[in-house]
């Protein structure tokens, strides 16, 4: 990203910003709930699984993954986890980078995450890397209803990834629904040129799904949560997706990115070449910032979760993620994405 255009955006977004009034406002009345995104980097178990492509991450393998460095990395991640958002952690969270429903269950067990109660949402997929997507939630604040596994319909032969996560449930006796992704990395042309055909399609099949809701019930409420690889002003996620920077609920078909400000500022969830990226981002309908509403979310709430201890203080990647590899090379840090969120609550009218 180069600050001189960012500039111009940022000056541009303001403008088109002006206009939306009607963004209602945060008050300090009603509980709030966070609903969050981390993207764990390889969060592999220790145990060789013949049907998956995790040879590298066993004690014998290039990653020299053993049973203590998981223990570490589950001590970590569950330690980031608990801090999202304040002392009680996320009321929902998706996650990826998850190779199986293991690894889930040794998480929740870890001590900073065992006393929230959180149950679990997850299926195997057929990703080359062997790692899923998921959700976890509190039963207490979140009630599921139904959860769908959502195929993208890449139009490459052959190629699959991982599935989209649909779950629809009450939160706190109101509907609304989550979609969990993790988009695929863009394919390259014989030219090895970028091509975001992937994202576009992971795009529209998202997009299609949506549309039903929203003819069914203009008033859906929905909440996307993902890596996308794509940034917020990417073709994808703009035209694609109807995923903008305009919270104005009049243009009730489009979602709005709450992250988009922070990627117009120069913020981003993840570090590449001496740059930040806005890859984790979190999207809402139009009906979680209308007035009317009797969920909404809290201006202001949508954030990056970079605490000091999560980040490299020193050297060339001095505020970047602290990471548990570079390359090969085992650091043993967290994660080399910083998580997402944003927070909801039950409007008092």
């Amino acid at each position: 990203m180069h600050h001189g255009f960012k500039t111009l955006l940022l000056f541009f977004t303001l403008l088109t910003l002006s206009g939306c009034s009607r963004l209602s406002l945060s008050s300090k009345k009603g509980k709030l709930y966070t609903v969050a995104f981390y993207n764990t980097e390889k969060f592999y178990d220790a145990t060789n699984d013949p049907a998956k492509y995790d040879d590298a991450f066993t004690s014998d393998g290039t990653m020299k993954w053993t049973q203590e460095r998981y223990q570490t990395k589950l001590k970590h991640i569950a330690e980031v986890i608990s801090g999202i958002g304040g002392d009680n952690g996320p009321a929902i969270l998706g996650l990826c980078e998850i190779e199986n429903r293991k690894v889930l269950d040794d998480l929740i067990s870890t001590a900073p995450l065992r006393k929230h109660g959180y149950n679990i949402i997850h299926q195997d997929m057929s990703d080359a890397t062997g790692l899923d997507v998921a959700l976890l939630y509190k039963p207490k604040i979140f009630k599921p209803t139904s959860t769908q596994f959502i195929k993208i319909d890449f139009k490459e032969k052959g190629y699959t990834s991982r599935d989209i996560l649909q779950v629809k449930g009450e939160l706190r006796g109101e509907l609304v629904t989550i979609y969990v992704n993790h988009w695929p990395p863009a394919a390259r042309t014989r030219r090895r040129k970028p091509d975001d055909s992937r994202w576009k399609a992971a795009a529209t099949t998202l997009r299609r799904e949506i549309d039903k809701q929203q003819a069914a019930d203009p008033s859906t409420r929905i909440i996307v949560l993902g890596n996308f690889g794509a940034e917020p002003r990417s073709t994808a996620m703009q035209q694609n997706l109807k995923a903008t920077g305009r919270p104005n609920p009049a243009f009730n078909k489009e979602l709005f990115n709450t992250h988009y400000m922070a990627y117009v500022n120069g913020l981003g969830s993840y570090y590449n070449r001496g740059d930040f990226e806005m890859l984790d981002q979190v999207m809402i309908s139009k009906s979680l910032i209308d007035e009317r509403g009797s969920l909404e979310y809290v201006r202001g709430s949508a954030k990056i979760y970079n605490p000091t201890s999560i980040k490299y203080t020193l050297g060339k990647y001095k505020e970047a993620p602290r990471s548990t590899f570079n390359g090969k090379l085992y650091i043993g840090g967290f994660s080399d994405h910083f998580p997402v969120f944003i927070q909801v609550r039950k409007a008092k009218r």
